[in-house]
């Protein structure tokens, strides 16, 4: 054989030998060498394609002999691919990790050679798969230390019994039985897998769930911080924690094969490294949280320290004998959750993470596979019933004790779904095991197969057959139809103090005689966190903790003592993404029956239009309006530079009620009406009349007056309540006579928020509003066009 100069020639080596080409665009061709001569690492050097990582500048015809290109292509390939997958299969309501998968799978060589014989050399080239691979392995490695940022390890503790049972059950049965069905048909199970001590883990691998995969997916589904949802996630995390286990006994087994010295050397330095963690690490990073401001973001010299210590803590990971991602992961469950650390973490970190370097995770997944392994299942049938019995038995083990904790066999039926999603997790798992030579290619292919059809299944089934909001309503949910002494219970809803004021004027108001249960919300956006809670501050004994409180319940639970016995706070708050957080809303209205949903809506900033998280919410008013479980009450701010609220002793209160008719309208002057017991509420009540209140409906005519009726006979002594009757010809008289009587000086208007059966205002006046949510009167009277100091409360009736 040859001798081969091993020796790299420098840069100056290579442009001493450009030569010159084209004296038009002054572009360059290097000359033919042997690639062999610039080899700088040790591979195929019989390889015609350059080791070297880019051209230099030079122009060539083949630009993917170099390694940079070759890279970029599979990062471009494999991203547009899955986003073309998702596309297409997002009306189904598949999850982004199988379109990914898919993608993978898709750009195969396998496959692509059947049809490109030359795609294998230009996309999968030896050398250049050690970068890429290598870019996978260090974006895999951010990708689980956020992973740890936005997991709460003490969410295990916080989970209650429910979900420890059920976690224990949904993970030990399946594991024992496909353990014990493993143990008997090993002698059948085919070459291509690795037995003995490492079936124990590849049972593992298909009983156990991954915490990770389950918060993404629920994500996807707008699940996250629905019930099941909430307990899925706490499942998944006892799941977690076997998980730790398995990977620890992993690491001991694997590091044994060296001697017993070797073993204990190996999880000794393990364990050093976890403490260096836990006491050097953690401590570092409560002390940056604590040093970042509220709404600030961590100064750049911090996240790059942070960034440098995770790259050197999958160093030393590896070093140690526990994988490089090992590390990472349980620095990032040392970092304080939510803002503000964790979320700039994954805000400034999880783009590039995620979306740039992840994607060749699924280049590497794809590129090992055999899709044409599915043209000899019969081969595999042994590990096919392996497989569905790992997943039917989860879905049963899980099913049984849910039903034991008195859950419903559907919503059993649907957390044993949620509990078979796969997904990245195990896709790293078996790629682990096929590197280390535990799985052939053709089982690795059918295990990553399994990924795709049990999620697949699963994520439309919970989708379709799980309705977070879906309530059991006993009887009407308003208050119109309550008895006069009835206690009024009203879910009060807030992002920030600074509607405080204005809801405790509500109260006062609404609160002479008549006792009154308020759930006060505090609404807190998700995050840098992986879970979605509900916290409800009093127990059922009514003891708060203090520790969990903040200014904004105290303000409540103040009042409720100044009220002494007349007015109930319930504080909670709920930590949930945006899109989603009507879930929370609806849900806590329904479960408390609540007989309205107060909604501050957030106003204008000083540029005039809205800051991008009152934009969030904003969306989610919609959601709030079609499917809460009772009346719901739109509170609007109207310039307000001073607070609204005085004293209780002092408490002065004048409000204007314009009606028409309707449901709205009934339920807007069922709630004045209690207000106007108050002895410091004045309360004016206009009645719009038009040509076309004598025309036809007479049931909606007849419970109007009913209405208006009870009005008059409850307040026939009350020199505070009074009525006005308006009759207008057409819409200018009727939008002018909704203008004047905003400028009267009113510190509260009530609307209603549904156009009335009778009223001369059409729907047409939508397209035109600025606030349609309001609806049409009441975004005539919240247009910019005044420059108004009141409050306005558009009703809408529930269900």
């Amino acid at each position: 054989m040859d001798d081969i100069n091993l020796s790299a020639p420098s840069l100056m080596d290579i442009w001493s030998k450009r030569v010159y080409k084209n004296a038009t665009d002054g572009s360059f061709d290097l000359p033919d060498l042997d690639f062999a001569d610039v080899s700088i690492i040790c591979l195929d050097l019989s390889d015609e394609r350059s080791s070297i990582i880019y051209s230099f500048e030079a122009y060539l015809d083949n630009p993917f002999t170099f390694s940079l290109p070759t890279v970029v292509l599979q990062i471009v390939l494999i991203t547009i691919m899955s986003r073309v997958i998702y596309y297409i299969l997002r009306p189904i309501k598949q999850p982004r990790v199988v379109c990914d998968i898919i993608a993978g799978i898709l750009l195969s060589p396998s496959l692509i050679d059947l049809i490109f014989p030359e795609y294998l050399y230009i996309m999968y080239p030896d050398n250049e798969m050690h970068i890429s691979r290598t870019l996978a392995a260090f974006g895999l490695m951010f990708y689980l230390f956020l992973i740890g940022v936005k997991m709460d390890p003490k969410i295990v503790l916080k989970s209650g019994k429910k979900a420890i049972f059920i976690g224990l059950f949904s993970s030990l049965i399946p594991f024992s039985l496909v353990g014990t069905a493993t143990y008997f048909f090993r002698t059948s199970i085919d070459v291509g897998i690795a037995r003995g001590k490492f079936l124990i883990f590849l049972v593992a691998a298909l009983t156990i769930t991954a915490f990770p995969v389950v918060s993404d997916i629920l994500t996807e589904l707008n699940l996250l911080n629905s019930e099941l949802g909430r307990l899925a996630m706490s499942v998944s995390m006892v799941h977690g924690i076997l998980g730790w286990f398995f990977m620890a006994l992993f690491t001991a087994l694997n590091q044994s094969q060296g001697g017993l010295s070797k073993a204990a050397r190996a999880l000794g330095s393990v364990l050093l490294m976890v403490c260096v963690i836990v006491f050097c690490f953690r401590p570092w990073m409560l002390w940056v949280a604590r040093r970042t401001p509220k709404g600030g973001r961590v100064s750049s010299l911090q996240l790059h320290a942070i960034v440098v210590s995770v790259i050197v803590m999958g160093l030393v990971s590896e070093m140690t004998g526990a994988s490089f991602a090992d590390g990472p992961l349980i620095m990032g469950l040392m970092v304080p959750d939510g803002p503000p650390l964790g979320t700039d973490l994954v805000e400034r970190i999880g783009n590039m993470a995620n979306e740039v370097i992840m994607p060749l995770v699924f280049t590497a997944a794809g590129a090992v596979m055999t899709p044409l392994v599915v043209l000899h299942l019969r081969r595999w049938m042994v590990l096919i019933m392996l497989v569905l019995m790992a997943y039917g038995s989860k879905l049963l083990a899980t099913i049984g004790p849910a039903m034991y904790c008195k859950i419903s066999f559907r919503k059993a039926f649907i957390l044993g779904l949620m509990m078979n999603f796969q997904g990245v997790i195990e896709l790293i798992t078996y790629m682990n095991f096929q590197n280390g030579s535990l799985l052939d290619d053709e089982s690795y292919t059918l295990l990553v197969f399994t990924i795709i059809v049990i999620t697949s299944v699963a994520t439309p089934l919970v989708k379709h057959l799980y309705n977070p909001l879906g309530h059991d309503l006993v009887g009407r949910r308003d208050i119109q139809h309550l008895r006069p002494d009835a206690e009024i219970r009203i879910l009060a809803c807030l992002l920030n103090e600074d509607h405080i004021p204005s809801i405790l004027g509500l109260l006062e108001a609404a609160s002479p005689t008549t006792p009154i249960c308020v759930y006060v919300l505090h609404l807190v956006e998700l995050t840098g966190r992986a879970n979605s809670t509900l916290i409800a501050h009093k127990n059922k004994k009514g003891f708060i903790n203090p520790s969990n409180m903040d200014r904004l319940h105290n303000a409540f639970i103040h009042y409720e003592q100044n009220k002494q016995g007349i007015v109930a706070v319930q504080p909670f708050t709920t930590i949930a993404p945006f899109k989603t957080m009507h879930q929370d809303i609806c849900s806590l209205a329904g479960d408390k029956s609540a007989a309205i949903i107060i909604l501050p809506l957030p106003g204008k900033d000083a540029s005039g239009g809205f800051s991008e998280q009152d934009q969030a919410f904003r969306t989610n008013i919609p959601h709030i309006l079609s499917k809460a479980p009772c009346s719901v009450g739109l509170l609007v701010h109207m310039g307000l530079t001073v607070t609204v609220l005085s004293t209780p002793a002092n408490f002065q209160h004048h409000i204007g009620l314009l009606f028409w008719g309707g449901p709205d309208d009934r339920e807007s002057l069922s709630y004045a009406a209690r207000m106007a017991r108050h002895t410091g509420v004045t309360l004016t009540v206009t009645r719009f009349f038009s040509s076309s209140s004598m025309s036809s409906n007479e049931k909606e005519a007849q419970m109007d007056n009913e209405v208006i009726e009870t009005f008059r006979k409850e307040n026939s002594d009350n020199l505070r309540a009074s009525m006005n009757e308006v009759f207008v010809n057409d819409m200018e008289q009727t939008i002018s006579a909704i203008r004047n009587f905003s400028r009267v000086g009113y510190d509260l208007i009530m609307v209603g928020r549904r156009l009335s059966w009778n009223s001369i205002l059409n729907d047409e006046l939508e397209e035109w509003s600025e606030f349609p949510e309001l609806g049409v009167v009441g975004d005539i009277i919240a247009s910019s066009d005044f420059e108004s100091e009141f409050l306005i409360l558009v009703v809408q009736q529930g269900p």
